[in-house]
Formats: structure tokens, sequence, C-alpha cells
């Protein structure tokens, strides 16, 4: 069953700009070769640091300072969601290896292998699209658990549909895929979902998870990378298109008491990951105690220092150091897949946290 969709929808979905976000984006991206050479020079005497090493730390920076004055001109930046995978695959030397789903798309990452199955959704507020750091993230997931364990994970990446495409469009090409999968011979067992950012919380969405309300606005962002105000206007224009009669499914105080019981019934294990800059580091901690009420196998995982989505944009400065959180989640998926716990549909979800609309975590259920 599909919920109706009352937008536009399609992979990739871009609309045109008006004239103050054109103006916007013009001045910014001007602007932005002098504040990179402020950053070189003075960047890493800033409380962002952090310790980071110098290319992580003019990432963090340059991120936190487009983020502040963009928003739906990221569509315009940063290309498609296709032509991201694609520069990856290019630049590992791999086949690309796409399943055209009709109203959607998903890229393999490597070959496909079917045996165990993560479809991962990309983080970007509803309004950006993948990028190849989210994609090599998993590519190593699976290359460290091949090598150290010796065990197979095929890994799908869901190319979904961005602003102006809205609520329950993402949810229904999620459906989809895992439709899919299954016409594929994958068993419901053997498919994980995972997410970061805007891309989990189409998960809660297929789970009829729900999450807490929070004020975003009210939260210190000096420590993380995204702005505060960032995450605010995401969640408002994913909002300003969702019918009162949808928002059920994403704003929790409007969700019937007890949505979460039974999740034992969906999912055996949990793993929840977050960093302690997180800029709802609190609510982290809230989401993780309201599972553990209903769900006897969860576990919360810190990373100090860490802020939002930290092991991608390690990637994407170019680190080829194992991150810590990508070495528990290797660990994680090697007991995981060794034990064969699996018995019931399992989800690998990772939750980033927007005003009303999603928390701030990282979570892996099986």
């Amino acid at each position: 069953m599909r919920l109706k969709a009352v937008g536009g929808c399609g992979s990739d979905s871009q609309h045109g700009f008006s004239f103050p976000e054109s103006v916007a984006m013009n001045l910014t991206m001007i602007q932005l070769p002098f504040f990179m050479i402020y950053v070189s020079l003075l960047g890493r005497c800033s409380k962002k640091a952090n310790g980071h090493p110098f290319n992580r730390v003019l990432n963090d920076k340059t991120e936190y300072y487009v983020l502040s004055y963009l928003s739906v001109q990221l569509q315009a930046i940063s290309g498609s969601s296709l032509m991201a995978y694609a520069n990856w695959a290019e630049q590992k030397k791999l086949k690309e290896v796409v399943d055209d789903l009709g109203d959607t798309r998903f890229g393999w990452v490597g070959p496909r292998e079917t045996k165990h199955v993560v479809i991962y959704c990309h983080r970007g507020g509803f309004v950006g699209p993948l990028s190849g750091s989210q994609v090599e993230f998993w590519y190593r997931i699976q290359q460290a658990l091949k090598k150290k364990k010796n065990l197979k994970l095929g890994v799908a990446v869901l190319q979904y549909s961005t602003y102006p495409a809205f609520f329950p469009t993402q949810l229904n090409e999620l459906l989809l895929a895992i439709e899919h999968l299954m016409s594929m011979g994958v068993s419901p067992p053997k498919i994980r979902l995972a997410g970061d950012s805007a891309g989990a919380n189409i998960i809660p969405q297929r789970l009829r998870w729900h999450l807490l309300n929070l004020a975003l606005r009210e939260y210190d962002d000096s420590f993380d990378l995204v702005p505060a105000k960032c995450f605010g206007l995401w969640t408002d224009t994913h909002l300003s298109t969702t019918p009162e009669s949808h928002r059920v499914y994403i704003q929790p105080d409007t969700a019937p008491k007890g949505w979460l019981a039974g999740l034992h019934k969906i999912t055996k294990r949990i793993l929840i990951t977050a960093g302690r800059n997180e800029l709802l580091y609190d609510s982290i901690v809230g989401f993780s105690e309201a599972v553990k009420e209903v769900h006897g196998d969860v576990r919360l995982d810190m990373q100090d220092g860490g802020v939002h989505c930290d092991a991608m944009f390690d990637i994407g400065a170019g680190s080829t150091a194992p991150h810590s959180i990508e070495k528990r989640v290797t660990d994680w998926f090697a007991e995981t897949l060794e034990k064969r716990k699996v018995q019931n549909y399992s989800s690998v979800v990772s939750f980033t946290a927007k005003r009303n609309v999603f928390l701030q975590c990282r979570c892996f259920g099986i």
C-alpha cells in the first residue's frame, strides 16, 4: 500500500530559484574563496577545530558557512545523486551498477550482493543530493567486513527524490526499493535499512517509529558544523508541504501514544551512536531512553568530540584512517552476521536532528 503523494516526485527533483535565492547563492559563492583563505590562516584557532587536521577544519567551516546562507540552492551547487554515485565509482575504478525502479533508482556499492543487503538513504535535509563521502563510508564498512571476517554485505544507495518532492514521496520510494529487493529473491530478514539525517527520517516512517518533539533553535550549535538555522529552515520547508493528515508520521506531538510499542517484534538489536558535540545531544539520550522502555537490547555509544555525521565529514576531508564510528559499525555488523541473529524484518537506521522532525543520532538495529 502506498500513501498518496501531494506534490511532485522524481529523483533529484529541482525547481527554479527565486530572485532572492539566486542573489544569495551568487553572493555566497563569490565570498566563499575569501572565507576559505581566512579559515586557512586562522581556522585552527577556532573552537570548532577540536584537534582535527587542517583539511577537516577547512571542510567543516566551509560547510557551516555555506549552509548558513543557502538551502535549496544546494541542488544547483552539488549536482545530482546519480552524478555523485558515478563520480565515486569512477574514482574507485568500479563499474556503475544501477537498478532503475521506475519512480526512483539505487546504485550498488560494488557488485550486486544479495545475501545480506543494506538500503542506504543519504542526508541532505530532503534538499541536498548524495555525496561521494557517504558512499565511501559504506564501501569501507563493506570492505572491512570482507577483509577481517570474510563476510559479504551488499549496499544499495537509494537515490530518493528531493525538494520540491515531499512527503510521502520518499517513503513510497523506500517501499519500492524493498519490494524490488524482494523480487530479486532477498528475504525481508536479510534486508537492513540505513540513513543519515533526512534519509534516516524516512526509516522511522517505514517502521512507524516516532521521535521526540524538540525545539531546535534553542540549542547551541557552536561546536557542531551544521547551523541550527539551517536545520530549522530544512524542517520548515519539509513541513510546509506536508498536509495535516500526514504529519502524524513525522511529528511526535500528534502521534498516538504507544507507537513504539512492539518494536521488539520488528528489530532484535539496536545500536545508537552519536557525538557528544551533536546539536541535539540531549535528544539522542532522550530517544534512546524511550526506545529502551519498549526494547530489551539497546546500546547507546557516544563519540567524544563528535559532531553531525562526523565519519562522513572525515572521509570528505580526505582522511583514509578508519573513523571510530566506522570501526564500531563494522564490529557490530560482523557480530550480527557471524551469529546469524536475523529473524525478523531488520533495520539499520541513522537519525540526525531537525526541529520537530529528526532526532540526532545514529542507530543500527537488527
